[in-house]
């Protein structure tokens, strides 16, 4: 749920906060011509106040140059303020007495804004950037330079030098801006080069390990995220949500690479596009959560705050408008901010469900405070920004920063390790939570299978003269097929299969009732059987349909067959026609067809559901008919474990009648 704007042209208004640890100054330098080093030991911090110029001359490096008539200003202060507006080239220098025999010098930048080349007595020691500039370069890192021992006069002065190319950072266009005090933690030191190492290696942790922090703990989340939906493919939200992590993670882990480098239009165009993926999947991650339908505008929420991203380094660049790139940046990021706070307090609300998500309350509770904290982190670096701009405040705020020891984390870090927590969060609670209904419902399958069990195992009665057997392989815990066998008062035998709609606890329920229906029928006519079956079922709520085939068979050998809709039975391999009809539950007042024969002694009626047809190989080739009425010859037994091994895909059920008795 990282919302954190703090891409290259967003550097200084939202990560950059607050001043490193490191950089304590000391005594303020009060004239830039006479700066006293000459208790310089490991570290001293140089400015705020360097002499200026605007324009570029190389004769402005030499230590001999005349800067009597530069004027001085404070790296605490915008140039704007100065009255310098588009400059696209700009000149600092700073003159340095240092303590007789100073050895072992190194000169570092740390946070500058702008190309820039680095002199010291006249001689560039380093640089970093491209001249000219065409877009934004930011050196976010503490970069040192060894300065040569011989090129320090004997008098033991130092001439530095800064030769810069300006960004279009300011709030009127190019160059408007001081890029040594831009950014919160812009600064230039003396070093000794003991020190160096150590200080550099020390700045960059300072700064990089909360990046580590929320880099790690943002692909930690969405690996559980992604390997919650490799488990539980319907919960599309686990997959948003993995997304969402992803993004954020590749962009912190950019983050930390920039760092130690710079940032460029090229590293702006990548995180632009984790930071718009990242902010379009938390819309699309809370929308899901809180069982809301894609809307197109929705859609085009999202597909315009991804794109939006790419205004910030377009911004870099001397084609793109300042003005511009921040409103199109930030327009969409306030709007969807409100947005995506609003359903969360919506779905608190008790009568602002949308479509009956009430029992998602508790996920709105948990993400809510963190989305809070980050939309009041955007809002505070939006006005903070347009108050600079109009020149309420002189420099723009930084945001509420927690230091612990020499690391520091702004609100919107903050809120971002938060944020990071309440995913993981949210998808302890959601998953335990499917895991308990998961639990509730395969406690009512197991009642269920077993009642089913219970009234399949007393589906079949005595027959006397008759042998009959039955066979019951449902596909899962409870299945959708029944039976029933029993005997009419004049010694006929009645047998129905049958199969409902749907499958699970619902079918269970369905058959149950089929059941009891079927146990308390008077009639023994198997058309009016079904007849009264179907106004039966058509009493039921959204009880589905359900085909079933009934068969009567007297003594001696008669037989009469009504179809609704299912498999005709067999005997001995050739199926009986039976004329089409509806299956049970859809149309009232039906009545059915029957089929009348003569069942031979030796002969044997096969009633099977359509479990046996419909096996399927692992290769995709269906049981079908030929297969099945070559079977059919078989016992009950036999018959459903062939269907079985072939591949059982659907409930299985066989029953098989014989006569015992000649007529």
């Amino acid at each position: 749920m990282s919302r954190q704007a703090n891409f290259p042209v967003l550097w200084l208004a939202v990560l950059l906060a607050a001043n490193c640890a490191l950089a304590q100054p000391g005594p303020p330098a009060s004239d830039p011509r006479h700066v006293d080093a000459t208790s310089f030991g490991q570290r001293i911090t140089l400015g705020p106040n360097w002499l200026f110029a605007p324009g570029d001359s190389p004769a402005w490096a030499s230590p001999t140059f005349d800067d009597s008539q530069w004027v001085t200003v404070s790296t605490q202060k915008q140039l704007y303020e100065y009255g310098f507006h588009d400059i696209p080239y700009a000149w600092y220098r700073l003159h340095i007495r240092l303590r007789p025999g100073t050895r072992n010098l190194m000169v570092g930048l740390d946070g500058v804004q702008g190309s820039y080349e680095l002199y010291a007595n006249g001689v560039r020691i380093g640089a970093n950037g491209s001249f000219p500039s065409g877009y934004r370069f930011n050196q976010l890192n503490l970069a040192v330079y060894f300065v040569p021992d011989e090129i320090v006069t004997p008098n033991s002065e130092l001439i530095l030098a800064i030769r810069f190319a300006l960004n279009a950072t300011g709030p009127r266009g190019r160059g408007t801006s001081s890029p040594l005090g831009g950014a919160a933690n812009s600064a230039v030191y003396l070093l000794s080069s003991e020190s160096a190492g150590r200080e550099a290696a020390s700045f960059d942790s300072s700064r990089t390990t909360p990046f580590f922090i929320l880099a790690g703990l943002s692909l930690l989340a969405g690996l559980v995220a992604l390997a919650l939906f490799g488990v539980l493919r319907s919960q599309h939200e686990y997959l948003a949500a993995a997304v969402h992590m992803f993004s954020w993670s590749a962009y912190y882990f950019l983050s930390v690479w920039v760092w130690n480098t710079a940032s460029t239009f090229p590293s702006g165009l990548l995180f632009a596009f984790f930071f718009g993926l990242g902010n379009a999947t938390l819309i699309e991650f809370v929308r899901l959560v809180l069982g809301l339908r894609r809307t197109r505008w929705i859609f085009a929420l999202q597909i315009v705050y991804f794109l939006t991203a790419f205004s910030a380094p377009l911004v870099s660049t001397p084609f793109f408008p300042n003005y511009l790139g921040y409103a199109a940046y930030f327009l969409p990021m306030l709007f969807a901010d409100l947005f995506v706070t609003g359903l969360l307090i919506r779905a608190l609300l008790p009568h602002g469900q949308i479509r009956g998500y009430a029992s998602r309350r508790l996920d709105a509770a948990v993400l809510l405070p963190a989305v809070v904290l980050i939309t009041l982190g955007d809002y505070w670096t939006v006005f903070n920004y347009i108050a600079f701009v109009l020149h309420f405040t002189p420099t723009r705020q930084s945001l509420p920063t927690l230091h612990l020891g020499m690391y520091q984390f702004t609100l919107l870090t903050f809120g971002d390790f938060l944020s990071f927590t309440t995913v993981l969060l949210f998808l302890v609670l959601r998953t335990v939570g499917i895991a308990s209904r998961h639990a509730k419902v395969a406690a009512e399958l197991e009642a269920a299978r077993t009642t089913q069990n219970l009234l399949l195992s007393r589906a079949s009665q005595p027959t006397p003269g008759f042998h009959t057997e039955s066979v019951y392989f449902p596909a899962s815990e409870v299945g959708g097929d029944f039976f029933l066998i029993s005997t009419s008062p004049a010694g006929s035998l009645i047998a129905i299969v049958g199969d409902v709609s749907g499958k699970g606890l619902t079918a269970a329920m369905r058959v149950a009732m089929i059941l009891g229906v079927l146990r308390r029928e008077t009639s023994w006519e198997p058309a009016e059987v079904l007849s009264n079956l179907n106004d039966a079922l058509l009493t039921q709520a959204e009880s589905g349909f359900t085909t079933a085939c009934c068969v009567r068979l007297d003594k001696n050998g008669a037989y009469t067959v009504a179809n609704a809709g299912h498999i005709a039975p067999c005997i001995d391999g050739a199926q009986i026609e039976t004329p089409p009809a509806l299956p049970l539950g859809i149309v009232p007042d039906r009545q059915y067809a029957v089929v009348t024969g003569t069942l031979a002694a030796a002969q044997r009626l096969v009633l099977l559901s359509d479990g046996v047809l419909e096996a399927r190989s692992a290769n995709g080739e269906l049981f079908g008919f030929e297969r099945t009425a070559a079977l059919s010859r078989r016992d009950a037994n036999q018959i459903a474990r062939t269907a079985e091994q072939f591949g059982q895909e659907d409930d299985i059920t066989v029953l098989t009648l014989e006569r015992t008795v000649a007529a």
